[in-house]
């Protein structure tokens, strides 16, 4: 079957795509977290991952063009499209058989929308140099701040037309101390409704895909790229992939190759070995497809990967009653997990400021005994929750100002009481997994069997009440984020993590070229998105509503620029 997508094939399906509901796939097993020296031997036979294969040399068929593409996503189509609108014969090699999910908020830093709403860059560069241990790319960072609202200006100019609407969120809680920049577009075909539902997000990278086929270009569904092809001198000249029916395929790329792949999130044996901790205590994954072909091809044609490792993980992974993790469980997620509500661990202890960004909890509960934790509220919840007026994906009420985007994201209906209640609460009351008790002492014999531990639980829940109504001096939390436990019913659920993706990378220059272990660059050699290194090699920052999608597509349309010499 021929898997390549033409503009003939575009016209064929009646054009840009409608919205359509997102939804994820459960995996089914069960894992529990590995102790220190079954990791050591799985880091031992992960190795091999690093070691280049013997190269193709059986191909069926050679096909010239300028530029490949290697990921249909939020930055190998923003690539591909720089290239392809200025006449350049782009080819795009997709593992998958459709396009990547784009996300709802893309973060980008003085597009014209930013007019009004001016930040301070160096801030920017300085804060997230101090959330992320102190080892980002500096360089990478001014140049994403420099360059990235040309970009989403870019974005929204050639999408508009098709019906795209770009609405900037620059809503921020009053306290001095909360730092979320302004940054954060949410494209969504047709009118944005600011109460919501909205239903056209998650919809611009269709759009783009269809841009990018009418401009000429081609896109090879079902089609992995395996090897990078390499002249004598050590430039990158093009791909070896495998067809659909197997035989391996040959693209000759003049300008070179950008390499996107979405990271290593779905590569066991790079986990092991990267990041085993990331993975371990979550009771789900996102990640399915992305096995680190991008990093690995990278990495044997002499680029360098960063030290360390890191994910992206979301702290609302439900722990069901047998207190089991592991990201094969496929367990569900409860979205208010990422609310500052009271957290305590199995032993009804109290051990964090929960007013923490959702990989910061995610990672102070894989501390506590078990690796999970315990969130817990009471009757007054909606009313906390618009108190606490988080920001980004954790944001559950509509914002103050109308500018956030207030849609689940997960089924794109307006976020309401209603909702939560219906969407989140009720499944997961059904289930068994949210607890909820007529008093504080019901509840703590429903969370905990020892009779030492609830009382510890209780006298937790005293303090804390009596803490949130005249300073939180354990941990510091600011007074709009603090809440009582103390109105009936009482509600208790255990949650850990949800893996999303990788997010260290393959070392790069400001053009996004990949460097050898000496510094030099990899001519022809392109690497964004999730493959690339240097914006967070531990931590992602979550307070930078976007800035994922965004840096991917700012830096896949730098990589385009530069190597086909467009200015």
């Amino acid at each position: 079957m021929n898997t390549a997508m033409t503009r003939r094939d575009l016209l064929k399906w009646g054009g840009i795509a409608a919205a359509g509901v997102v939804s994820a796939q459960a995996l089914a097993g069960c894992a529990s977290p590995k102790n220190q020296s079954e990791r050591a031997k799985e880091t031992a036979a992960a190795s091999s991952w690093r070691d280049a294969p013997e190269p193709i040399t059986d191909i069926a068929e050679t096909v010239d063009c300028d530029l490949v593409v290697v990921g249909a996503g939020n930055a190998g189509l923003m690539g591909a499209m720089t290239a392809q609108e200025k006449g350049f014969n782009v080819i795009v090699l997709e593992k998958g058989s459709d396009i990547a999910m784009a996300r709802e908020a893309v973060g980008s830093w003085g597009s014209r929308h930013a007019q009004g709403h001016e930040q301070d860059t160096a801030r920017l560069i300085n804060y997230a140099r101090k959330v992320e241990s102190g080892d980002v790319s500096m360089a990478l960072y001014r140049t994403w701040c420099e360059k990235s609202g040309e970009f989403m200006d870019w974005l929204e100019d050639i999408e508009t037309p098709k019906g795209m609407t770009f609405p900037f969120e620059w809503h921020a809680p009053s306290d001095a101390e909360a730092y979320y920049p302004p940054m954060c577009t949410n494209p969504v075909m047709g009118e944005f409704n600011p109460q919501g539902p909205n239903y056209g997000a998650y919809v611009h990278l269709e759009v783009m895909r269809d841009l990018f086929l009418e401009a000429g270009g081609t896109i090879e569904f079902s089609t992995p790229a395996k090897q990078l092809v390499q002249d004598d001198a050590g430039r990158v000249t093009g791909v070896i992939a495998q067809a659909s029916d197997k035989s391996y395929k040959r693209c000759n790329a003049s300008r070179g190759v950008i390499v996107c792949t979405g990271g290593y999130g779905a590569n066991k044996d790079m986990i092991a070995d990267l990041c085993p901790s990331a993975l371990s205590y979550c009771t789900s994954t996102a990640a399915t497809t992305e096995e680190g072909d991008g990093i690995r091809m990278a990495l044997w044609a002499g680029a360098v990967l960063e030290e360390g490792g890191g994910a992206m993980v979301w702290n609302r992974g439900v722990v069901n009653d047998d207190e089991q993790v592991g990201p094969d469980l496929g367990n569900p997620l409860f979205l208010p997990a990422s609310q500052p509500f009271l957290r305590v661990n199995v032993r009804g202890e109290r051990f964090m400021n929960e007013d923490s960004t959702y990989p910061e909890i995610y990672a102070q509960g894989t501390r506590q005994p078990k690796g999970f934790s315990w969130q817990v509220f009471d009757g007054t919840y909606w009313e906390d929750i618009q108190r606490f007026d988080t920001c980004g994906c954790s944001r559950l009420t509509p914002a103050p100002d109308g500018s956030a985007f207030n849609a689940d994201v997960y089924d794109c209906e307006a976020m309401t009481k209603e909702h939560l209640d219906s969407f989140w609460m009720q499944p997961q009351l059904d289930s068994g997994a949210l607890k909820k008790c007529d008093t504080i002492e019901e509840l703590a014999q429903t969370m905990f069997p020892d009779a030492d531990d609830q009382q510890t639980f209780l006298a937790t829940v005293a303090r804390y009440n009596q803490m949130m109504a005249q300073g939180d001096t354990d941990f510091g939390k600011a007074a709009y984020r603090c809440s009582t436990v103390d109105t009936a019913p009482f509600y208790a659920i255990r949650t850990s993590g949800n893996f999303l993706v990788t997010i260290n990378g393959v070392i790069t220059d400001t053009n996004s070229q990949a460097l050898r272990a000496d510094g030099s660059t990899i001519d022809g050699l392109y690497v964004c998105g999730n493959d690339q290194g240097g914006f967070y090699p531990h931590n992602y920052p979550s307070n930078f509503t976007g800035i994922n999608a965004g840096r991917s597509g700012a830096f896949a349309r730098i990589a385009a620029k530069h190597a086909c010499g467009i200015e």
